[in-house]
């Protein structure tokens, strides 16, 4: 028997599933309505890592209502959503799945554990983590910021890398025409597919070091403007945070 996986999971088996069970209409109704409310609660929390990026680094005039932002990015999100529901719908799925939440990921969580680890500083990390809980971390988790994450993910992503690389990029097609139909057929993506996974795949790994770019020459024109020369100590998150709790 072949598995099934991804929406054929949720749409074809489980609901064959459930005809064949006792009340089978009730059953029906309270399985897609949790289908529905699971994906209306992910929806909330993606929304949110959209939207406090882009209030947190003012890309917005603060005239903008968060309200309105909110229902561009919802807008945005449905028109872009409209792609899946094309004829061509679940193929364009299983590009955005299976390369939009990959190699980004592993790139995204790399730079966050070396940026936290060797940019902004473990040992104020570490006290940042003790003013929040009233203890340093354990030796395990130093041991684990300091090199066993990084070199995992680093060696997860290289391996990942590498076997991408090194194999076609296919897809496995409905094809009514196909020899061995219902099976489906593995074919390769058009040229212009290759192009579009290589954006998905590309763009979000490039902006971490695309705004660290503009960051440093941000920062180096304010400093040649007269304006950078105030730098704030080390430990002055800590001096706001407890001048806040008074």
């Amino acid at each position: 028997a072949q598995g099934v996986q991804g929406t054929g999971l949720a749409f074809i088996v489980f609901t064959e599933a459930i005809t064949k069970m006792p009340i089978s209409p009730l059953w029906s109704v309270l399985f897609f309505i949790m289908l529905f409310c699971l994906g209306l609660s992910s929806m909330f929390g993606n929304i949110e890592g959209v939207l406090t990026p882009l209030l947190d680094l003012r890309i917005f005039p603060k005239s903008v209502p968060k309200e309105v932002l909110t229902g561009l990015i919802c807008l945005f999100s449905m028109l872009v959503a409209l792609l899946f529901v094309s004829q061509a719908g679940n193929y364009w799925l299983t590009v955005f799945d299976n390369f939009a939440g990959s190699i980004p990921l592993l790139i995204i969580a790399f730079c966050e554990m070396v940026g936290v680890s060797y940019i902004y500083g473990i040992d104020r990390f570490n006290r940042d983590i003790e003013w929040m809980i009233g203890h340093k971390p354990n030796i395990f988790w130093q041991v684990a910021w300091r090199g066993l994450s990084p070199l995992i993910m680093l060696a997860i992503f290289i391996f990942y890398f590498v076997t991408q690389v090194t194999q076609t990029l296919s897809y496995s097609a409905w094809n009514p025409d196909y020899v061995d139909f219902p099976t489906l057929e593995s074919q390769d993506y058009p040229h212009w597919v290759v192009f579009i996974i290589a954006l998905l795949a590309g763009v979000p790994s490039l902006i971490i070091p695309f705004w660290a770019i503009v960051n440093v020459v941000y920062s180096r024109c304010c400093r040649k403007g007269g304006r950078g020369d105030e730098q704030p100590k080390p430990d002055d998150s800590e001096e706001r945070l407890g001048s806040g709790l008074d």
